[in-house]
């Protein structure tokens, strides 16, 4: 009897324990699961309509190709109604929605077909450009610059989008994007000059020191020549000009014919008031671009300031053989005339003096024939109180004019000058 009991009793706890785990709720479905359940559906709903997925997306491709767009459109929502579109149609589909409704002017329409279809495959470019576009169109600079940003996360190698979007960064005042992004472009590619120059930009704009970060950099590779050259370039801003001058003569040491750093030797010696140096470089220049007359102009006014007024003599010499039709060459040799008629005469210039400015004065007059310009000041002031007057000739003409009719000057100070000038009828 008791057995009977205990069997009663244990069939009961087995049959309540039944009916309470039949009333409690299944147990949540995890987001993977559901996924794969979602797709599962797809698939079966694909496959089962296949035929008409096809047929749809047949018509759908027919008529964008037409540009009938809003027929095509009329099939591909065909295509949604019967499930077929999933990772493997989305590109063939959602990016020509998007296309179909930019062409008749629905461009929310358009964002919102590329932003599901960027959902199936994000690094997807030409649905990307496609959003890109439309955003461009309605003018819309921030939306433009988050997609290219997408577009660099899914095509980190893609170089030519990155200097795209670092360039977009700067002109829009983005200087914090600008300048992460070009650090991580020249961490690939130090020597890319313009980004480069972004970062500098950038960093100028944030009210960042860029001075440590060129001087470090040129520290690191003293012999690359772009490192360098920037690095002068905020030491010369600096006013540091010694300091620049050292790096570019270190410079010039290892590129002995390198012209640019030549050129800037010559303005760094200039300005520091080095002009001997200046004449050495300038030179050396000519040596290597004989038929660049502006090295030859600056190294005639080198050599006037150094006080070398035969070698300045002899330069300006060269240039009118040289170019004998230019007025600038005759303006340059007057030039020289005048200073070394200065540099001879006391307080009062004489007849030897008078000689050589009326030297200087015939070559601005015939600078003048050859229409160089901004030199009628020094031929009014040498006419009127340095050459010699009527009176001079008169006077003192007889000492100075050989049989043949030419006066030269007697001054020691001159007696290196072998020009001579057709004297006045008397």
């Amino acid at each position: 009897m008791k057995g009977r009991i205990w069997t009663v009793v244990t069939l009961g706890l087995i049959l309540i324990g039944m009916v309470l785990s039949s009333c409690q709720p299944p147990s949540a479905m995890s987001e993977e699961e559901m996924a794969m359940r979602q797709k599962a559906h797809r698939d079966s709903m694909k496959k089962a309509n296949m035929q008409q997925c096809m047929k749809f997306l047949s018509f759908a491709t027919e008529y964008y190709k037409n540009k009938n767009y809003e027929d095509a459109l009329r099939n591909y929502s065909k295509l949604f109604d019967l499930e077929c579109v999933d990772e493997e149609l989305a590109r063939d589909v959602y990016v020509f929605v998007g296309n179909s409704y930019r062409e008749l002017n629905q461009p929310d329409s358009a964002l919102y077909y590329y932003d599901q279809g960027l959902a199936y495959l994000p690094a997807d470019n030409y649905l990307r450009q496609s959003k890109i576009y439309t955003l461009k169109t309605l003018g819309d600079t921030e939306g433009v610059l988050v997609e290219k940003a997408a577009q660099l996360k899914y095509h980190p190698d893609d170089m030519a989008l990155a200097e795209e979007l670092v360039d977009d960064y700067l002109q829009n005042k983005h200087y914090e994007d600008a300048k992460a992004l070009a650090q991580q472009i020249l961490m690939t590619q130090p020597s890319n000059r313009n980004v480069q120059n972004i970062l500098r930009e950038s960093m100028v704009a944030l009210g960042e020191d860029i001075f440590g970060m060129i001087k470090a950099r040129y520290e690191e590779d003293p012999t690359n020549l772009q490192y360098a050259n920037e690095y002068v370039g905020v030491l010369l801003e600096r006013n540091m000009t010694t300091e620049a001058t050292v790096v570019l003569e270190e410079e010039w040491k290892n590129n002995p014919e390198n012209e640019g750093i030549m050129r800037r030797l010559v303005d760094v010696y200039n300005s520091s008031s080095n002009t001997a140096k200046s004449v050495g470089v300038l030179q050396k220049l000519i040596k290597i671009k004989p038929n660049d007359s502006e090295y030859a102009y600056q190294l005639t006014e080198g050599l006037i300031a150094t006080g070398d007024r035969k070698g300045a003599l002899a330069q300006a010499e060269n240039l009118v053989k040289s170019y004998p039709k230019d007025g600038r060459a005759y303006a340059n040799r007057a030039k020289v005339y005048e200073e070394i008629g200065n540099a001879c005469t006391g307080a009062v210039p004489d007849f030897n003096d008078k000689l050589v400015f009326l030297m200087a004065y015939e070559d601005y007059i015939k600078a003048k024939e050859f229409k160089y310009s901004k030199i009628q000041n020094k031929i009014d002031f040498l006419g009127e109180a340095r050459i010699p007057q009527k009176g001079d000739w008169f006077f003192y003409g007889d000492d100075y004019v050989d049989k043949q009719g030419f006066a030269s000057p007697k001054k020691d100070c001159y007696n290196w000058i072998t020009r001579k000038l057709k004297a006045p009828p008397k």
